[in-house]
C-alpha cells in the first residue's frame, strides 16, 4: 500500500472516530468506553500519518484535535520534530513573503514569533531568514548613510562582514565609500574586488569601476582595473566608455603627486582631442597644467590659451600667467594676472611679484605712470608688504626719498623683512632723521645682519650712490598723490649713465690705491666706527614695532592722469593691544637662531645668549640654507615658475635674460647651499665662547 493512501485511510479513520466520540459526547456516554483499550493501543506504536497529513495542508486545529486524540491515547506521545519540515514548500510561506515584499519586517519578525508558538517544531525557511537578515542590515547601512554617518557605516560592515554575503552592489558600494571616506583604503578596494569576483554584468562592473575612481587615489584604481581585465572579455573593451574618466582621474593624480607621470602622450592626445571637441575649461586646463607640470611650456601656453578662450576660470587665468613667466613674457604675464586678480587673490599675488622685482633693481628702469599707478593701488589694496617694498625701493633708487619712506614705513608695517627695514632706515638717513635711523638697528641687531652694517661697515668695496651726484634733480619724473598715498614718478635714463660714470671712477682709483695704503685705511675706519657708535650702540629700544598701519580702503584709479581720483575716506586708525614686554627693554640683543653672525662681532660687540642659550653665529644663515624638503619654500623652490626654463626641452629657445635666470637657479650648491664664510668672520666663529664674554 502506498504512502499517501495510508495517510488518506488514517485520515478517514481518524474523521470517523472523531465523529463518533462527537455523537457520544453529545448523548452524555463515556468516550472511553467506545475507544480501543489501552493495553492493545501499548502494543502499537501511534499512527502519526494523520498528524502529519494536516500539518503539511497546514490546518492548524485539525492538528490540535489529532494530537489531542493521540495524547488521550498514548499519554507519553510527543509531535515528531520533524512535523514541519525547514523546506518552503512543507509550509505555505505565501504569507510571509508578501510581509518580506512590502518591507514589512517588524511584522514579519512578530508573525514568525507567533506562528513557531503555535506550531511547535516548526521553523522559517533558511533562504526567508537569510534574506530577512540581510535587509534589516541593508536598512540599517542606508539609514546611517542618510544621516552621513560613514564611521558607522564602515564600523557596522566590518563587524557583520554584511560585504562578504551576497549582498546587493547598490549596498556595497555605500559601504565601499564609508571605507574610503574614512581612510580604510584596504577594505574599500577588498569590498570593489569582491563585486568585480561576483558580477559579470557589464553595466555594473563598469558602474562600480566609476564608483572607484571617484572614491580611492589613482593608485588603488589601478590595481583595480588590472584586476577587472583579468575576467573581461578583452583589456580594451570593457572600460572603453570611460577610458576619459580613467584618463582625468590619472591626470589629476599626478598633478597632485599622488603617482608618477606615466601617461602616454598618445593618451593624453586623445583626452586633448575630447577636451577640445567638448569645449569644456576645466579639462582643457588639466591638459595645461601637465604640461606645464613636464614643463613643456609652449605646448602649455596653447593649453591655456585654448581653455582661457572657452571660458576659462581664475585659476586658469593663473596657469597662463605662470606660463608666460615661465617663457619670459613678463609684461604679458603681468596684464593676465592683473586682469583676473579679483576672482583670485593668487593672480594679485603673482600680479605684485611680477612687477617687483623691476621695481627693486639698483638702477631702476622706466615704468610707464599707469603702471606705476596701478601696481600702488593694488599695493594699498593688499595691504602688500613686498609690494610696498618694492614701490619703496623703486623711489629710494631715483631719488625720491619722501616717497621712499612713505611705502617703506608701510612695508616694514605690513612685512618686516632684512630686505625692507634696510631700506627704510637708508630713507631716514637720507632724510636726516638720525634717531629713527638708530632706533630700526638697534631693534633688529640680533636678527638682520645687514641693518648693522650701516653702523659696522664691511671691507667689501661698494659702488657710489647716484643720487649723491647733481642728476639727482633730474633722476625721475613727478610724483603723482593719489587719496591716501603717492605714486613715484618714473625713473628718467640719466640716472644709469650717472651709475655707470660713478662706477668706472670708483674702480679706476681703487686700482690707482696700494695694498699698505688700503691696510691703513680699514685700520683707521676701525678707529672712525668705534668712536662713531659711542652712545649709540647699543641702546635700549622697545621690541614693539611701531609701525602698525591698518590697510586703506580700495581704491580705484582713473584712467586718465588729467581726470583727479575721486577722493576717497581714510579709515581711521584703529588702536591695538600692544605686545606684552617684561619689565625693561634689554640693552644688549639676544642671539636669534639660524641668523649668522653681526657685523658688530667684528668689533668685539657680543649678542646675548638666544632662547635657546645659544650664543653662537650659526654659518650659513639661514636664508642661504638648503630649505627642508616638505617646506613650503622647498615647493617654490621646485616650482618651474620659479626656476625658469632650466628644464625644458631643447626646441624651447630661451632669452639672454631667461638663460642667465637658469644658470643662477641650476648653480651647484654645497652642503649649505652657500660659499664658506669670510676668514674673519670665520676666526670669530672658532674662538672659544669665554673668550666672547665681553660685554657691550
Amino acid at each position: 500500500m502506498s504512502r499517501q493512501l495510508r495517510v488518506l485511510l488514517a485520515a478517514a479513520s481518524a474523521l470517523v472516530l472523531s465523529s463518533a466520540s462527537s455523537a457520544l459526547c453529545a448523548e452524555g456516554a463515556d468516550p472511553q468506553s467506545v475507544l480501543v483499550a489501552p493495553a492493545s493501543a501499548d502494543r502499537d506504536k501511534p499512527d502519526d500519518l494523520a498528524l502529519r497529513y494536516y500539518a503539511a495542508l497546514d490546518q492548524r486545529a485539525r492538528v490540535r484535535a489529532e494530537f489531542s486524540r493521540l495524547r488521550r491515547l498514548y499519554p507519553n506521545f510527543e509531535p515528531p520534530a520533524d512535523l514541519y519540515g525547514p523546506r518552503r514548500g512543507d509550509v505555505d510561506e505565501g504569507g510571509l513573503w508578501e510581509l518580506f515584499a512590502a518591507d514589512k519586517l517588524d511584522e514579519l519578525r512578530e508573525t514568525i514569533a507567533a506562528r513557531r508558538k503555535d506550531m511547535p517544531g516548526w521553523r522559517p525557511s533558511e533562504d526567508l531568514m537569510r534574506k530577512l537578515e540581510q535587509k534589516e542590515q541593508r536598512n540599517t547601512i542606508f539609514a546611517f548613510w542618510r544621516e552621513g554617518r560613514w564611521l558607522d557605516i564602515a564600523s557596522f560592515a566590518r563587524d557583520s562582514r554584511f560585504f562578504v554575503a551576497n549582498a546587493d552592489v547598490e549596498a556595497q558600494w555605500t559601504i565601499a565609500e564609508a571605507f574610503a571616506r574614512t581612510g580604510q583604503l584596504s577594505e574599500a578596494v577588498e569590498v570593489y574586488k569582491s563585486i568585480f569576483a561576483s558580477n559579470e554584468d557589464e553595466h555594473i562592473r563598469l558602474a562600480t569601476m566609476q564608483k572607484a575612481m571617484a572614491t580611492l587615489h589613482m593608485s588603488d584604481v589601478e590595481a583595480l582595473l588590472a584586476e577587472a581585465r583579468k575576467s573581461s572579455k578583452g583589456p580594451d573593451d570593457e572600460f572603453a566608455a570611460v577610458a576619459v574618466d580613467i584618463t582625468r582621474a590619472r591626470i589629476v593624480a599626478v598633478l597632485r603627486d599622488e603617482r608618477k607621470d606615466d601617461i602616454s602622450e598618445q593618451e593624453l592626445q586623445r583626452f586633448a582631442s575630447f577636451a577640445s571637441l567638448r569645449r569644456a575649461p576645466p579639462q582643457l586646463g588639466l591638459v595645461a597644467w601637465l604640461r606645464y607640470k613636464r614643463r613643456d611650456f609652449h605646448a602649455a601656453l596653447e593649453s591655456f590659451k585654448a581653455a582661457i578662450e572657452n571660458g576659462g576660470d581664475a585659476m586658469v587665468a593663473h596657469g597662463l600667467a605662470h606660463t608666460l613667466r615661465a617663457l619670459d613674457l613678463r609684461r604679458e604675464a603681468e596684464e593676465v594676472s592683473y586682469a583676473w586678480r579679483a576672482p583670485l587673490v593668487n593672480n594679485a599675488i603673482l600680479f605684485l611679484d611680477l612687477l617687483e622685482r623691476d621695481l627693486s633693481q639698483e638702477t631702476p628702469p622706466y615704468v610707464e605712470p599707469a603702471r606705476l599707478a596701478r601696481y600702488a593701488a593694488v599695493t594699498i589694496e593688499t595691504a602688500s608688504g613686498e609690494g610696498a617694498q618694492g614701490v619703496g625701493w623703486y623711489a629710494y633708487n631715483s631719488c625720491q626719498f619722501d616717497v621712499a619712506r612713505f611705502w617703506f614705513e608701510r612695508a616694514v608695517a605690513w612685512f618686516p623683512k632684512e630686505a625692507t627695514v634696510y631700506g627704510y632706515v637708508l630713507t631716514l638717513k637720507r632724510l636726516r632723521m638720525e634717531k629713527a635711523a638708530l632706533e630700526l638697528i638697534n631693534r633688529y641687531d640680533g636678527l638682520f645682519p645687514k641693518l648693522v652694517e650701516l653702523l659696522f661697515p664691511d671691507d667689501y668695496y661698494h659702488p657710489p650712490f647716484p643720487c649723491d651726484s647733481r642728476v639727482a634733480a633730474k633722476a625721475h619724473g613727478p610724483a603723482v598723490r593719489m587719496a591716501g598715498y603717492v605714486v613715484p614718478g618714473p625713473a628718467g635714463p640719466a640716472l644709469a649713465a650717472e651709475r655707470d660714470r660713478l662706477r668706472i671712477e670708483a674702480d679706476k682709483k681703487e686700482a690707482t690705491t696700494p695694498d699698505a695704503a688700503k691696510m691703513a685705511a680699514q685700520a683707521q675706519r676701525r678707529e672712525r666706527v668705534l668712536k662713531a657708535v659711542r652712545g649709540k650702540f647699543p641702546i635700549a629700544v622697545t621690541a614693539e614695532n611701531p609701525l602698525r598701519f591698518q590697510p586703506l580702503p580700495s581704491v580705484v584709479t582713473s584712467r586718465s592722469a588729467s581726470v583727479p581720483p575721486a577722493p576717497v575716506p581714510v579709515a581711521a586708525p584703529v588702536g591695538l593691544r600692544p605686545e606684552p614686554t617684561p619689565g625693561k627693554a634689554p640693552l644688549v640683543a639676544r642671539r636669534v637662531p639660524g641668523v649668522g653672525p653681526m657685523p658688530s662681532e667684528r668689533y668685539g660687540f657680543l649678542l646675548s645668549p638666544g632662547w635657546n642659550a645659544v650664543d653662537l653665529a650659526t654659518w650659513p644663515p639661514a636664508s642661504e640654507q638648503v630649505a627642508p624638503i616638505g617646506t613650503q619654500w622647498a615647493n617654490q623652490e621646485a616650482d618651474p615658475a620659479w626656476i625658469g626654463q632650466q628644464k625644458a626641452d631643447a626646441a624651447t629657445k630661451l632669452t639672454a635674460a631667461a638663460a642667465e635666470h637658469v644658470a643662477t637657479a641650476m648653480a651647484p650648491r654645497t652642503r649649505y647651499g652657500a660659499a664658506p664664510p669670510p676668514p674673519e668672520i670665520a676666526a670669530v666663529l672658532s674662538l672659544p665662547t669665554s673668550k666672547q664674554s665681553q660685554t657691550r
